[in-house]
């Protein structure tokens, strides 16, 4: 098998969501799985981009169920790409295209693995592929499908996305994500007013303004009463696996960071952060104005075991004063397996197996995905994310996304490791 040159052609394929496509990308894979004697086909159900389905069956007495998507961000702004997006390119030992961090080169570098060991007669573990088209505009009819078909997706383990390398190049391994409710917060009163009635008029820019400030402390700490309530601290085991110093966090985000313990925050602590905010006049120059409508975004990211229905009610409940209309942009409830779980261990073990190092374990991860819902319809809680291509400069969802040749190549070291070892 060429493996770069597969996914090269993989890569080469526009399968950008947000923009309708997609299928182009369903049917090469589907066509690939079939070519190298993998069950496969498409399930178009509700999404406008079809599911991949796919199952290798060697009669073994567990099953591991692999899931990736093969959609992809928009490439835009493409002034600041070096190269074209859809043209894989090598440089520097990188791998520069859309997709290739982001998901497309680790579902590529898993399935040519697992080919080979079936192709070996070394695959002692039965596997299902669940590839998904719609994971980039958030998964919108993935729970419609799931009631469909979590028969079919019945398994004992779930292999995620694809986590590959930690801030210090260790292989990094994600055993939950972080939960969402983002919601939008909205003040309005009749008519645009001279800002000479500052005096005796209402501004909704300024209730807003208090309202955010009442949110949460200049730490971070959210003020909305029961917030903290259920939130599930992590163990001292689970801290152990976090053990990178600051700096390298400082890189990847391009900030100073006071914090220490800056990975163990990054992972472990809810938080309450404004995404967009709009009041009054904005234009070039002046205009003295009182404008009569002003809004604000702010997303909640959530740690096991909040529920973002309660938020939700604790937050409609505390600022009912400030008389705002708030409406929900979205709701997904947090998810985290244990560290003992045999997937985390085979991903611990295979890990140092093939690095040679011990892996960064997150008991979740920063941000957000529909893993709670795997495991609710599946019935399981044995889900982890790991043996990923992408490394904390990958660039992913922006411009130059990229990976190394060679973290390619090791993901399906990786991959034929784990599998030997669960």
């Amino acid at each position: 098998m060429d493996y770069l040159q597969d996914l090269f052609e993989f890569l080469k394929i526009d399968t950008t969501s947000a923009k309708g496509k997609g299928e182009e990308g369903a049917k090469f894979i589907v066509d690939y799985m079939k070519n190298h004697g993998i069950e496969a086909e498409l399930i178009r159900h509700k999404a406008r981009n079809p599911y991949i389905y796919g199952e290798i069956n060697v009669g073994a007495k567990k099953t591991l169920l692999i899931y990736n998507h093969y959609d992809v961000q928009p490439v835009e702004p493409l002034d600041k790409w070096n190269t074209d997006p859809f043209t894989p390119t090598i440089k520097e030992g990188k791998i520069f295209a859309r997709g290739v961090g982001d998901d497309k080169g680790t579902l590529m570098a898993r399935l040519q693995a697992i080919i080979e060991l079936m192709k070996e007669g070394k695959l002692h573990v039965n596997i299902k592929f669940l590839y998904e088209g719609e994971e980039e505009i958030g998964s919108p009819n993935m729970e419609e499908f799931l009631k469909d078909y979590s028969e079919k997706l019945k398994a004992d383990y779930v292999l995620w996305e694809g986590s590959g390398k930690a801030p210090n190049n260790a292989p990094q391994i994600v055993l939950g994500v972080k939960g969402l409710l983002y919601v939008e917060l909205r003040k309005r009163t009749s008519k645009d007013l001279h800002s000479m009635y500052a005096p005796i008029a209402q501004n909704p820019a300024w209730d807003l303004v208090y309202l955010l400030r009442s949110l949460r402390t200049e730490d971070g700490k959210v003020l909305v009463p029961h917030f903290y309530d259920k939130v599930k601290w992590l163990s001292e085991e689970e801290k152990k696996y976090l053990n990178i110093d600051k700096k390298y966090l400082e890189d990847a985000i391009g900030q100073n960071i006071k914090d220490m313990d800056a990975m163990i925050k990054l992972v472990s602590n809810p938080t309450c952060n404004i995404d967009g905010i709009y009041a009054g006049y904005t234009g070039e120059g002046s205009k003295t104005v009182i404008s009569s409508y002003s809004f604000v975004k702010i997303d909640f990211r959530l740690v096991p075991d909040q529920d973002p229905d309660e938020i939700l009610r604790y937050l409609e409940e505390y600022i009912s004063p400030y008389n705002v209309e708030l409406i929900v942009h979205g709701k997904v409830r947090p998810y985290r397996t244990s560290i003992n779980s045999e997937i985390a261990r085979a991903l611990i073990v295979s890990a140092k197996n093939v690095y040679g190092q011990d892996p960064i374990v997150l008991p979740n991860s920063p941000g957000t995905g529909p893993m709670e819902m795997i495991a609710r319809y599946l019935k399981l809680n044995q889900i982890a994310d790991g043996i990923g291509v992408d490394y904390y400069g990958s660039n992913i969802h922006s411009f130059n996304e990229n990976i190394y040749v060679d973290d390619y190549y090791k993901a399906m070291s990786w991959m034929k490791e784990f599998l030997r070892v669960i």
